[in-house]
């Protein structure tokens, strides 16, 4: 499979697009689990498919950032992106072996999108899936093919 921005995009824009939740932990969550979602169609740079990604702890972290409701869109901007950048961390593919090397520049984005004027869901679902899919291509997974002898393999994830 691939990563695809429109299927993180679709996911994000329908949560929004209905979010009166009282539940402030919920975008949150909803963020992390699109993000997941997204993360488990990629592929090592080795072919292998992605395995799993823990979100549960980015999720109840971003939904705190919102509970906080924070004057300073810089501040819940770099908050968020602190909280995507612990769950890039747990990135598993095939044959990986570590975790993948994920610089932290979503965050000017972050940073930007929060600090502005809030868009309309569907163009704020939009930025979001833009930021996320442009950093999550920068990553570096590294990994071992098996046999004699194994084959090693670096890149970015696709």
């Amino acid at each position: 499979m691939a990563l695809v921005k429109a299927t993180m995009m679709a996911e994000l824009a329908g949560k929004f697009a209905a979010s009166n939740a009282p539940d402030p932990m919920k975008p949150g969550k909803d963020i992390a689990k699109a993000f997941k979602n997204y993360l488990l169609m990629g592929m090592n740079a080795g072919g292998f498919p992605a395995s799993n990604v823990v979100d549960a702890g980015a999720g109840m972290g971003i939904g705190a950032v919102f509970a906080q409701q924070l004057p300073v869109g810089a501040a819940i901007g770099s908050q968020i992106a602190t909280q995507l950048t612990t769950m890039a961390l747990t990135f598993l593919s095939g044959q990986q072996i570590g975790p993948p090397v994920a610089a932290p520049s979503h965050m000017p984005g972050l940073i930007k999108l929060f600090s502005g004027p809030q868009p309309t869901p569907m163009n704020f679902a939009k930025e979001l899936a833009g930021i996320l899919d442009t950093w999550t291509k920068t990553w570096v997974v590294s990994g071992l093919i098996p046999g004699a002898p194994p084959v090693p393999f670096s890149g970015p994830l696709s």
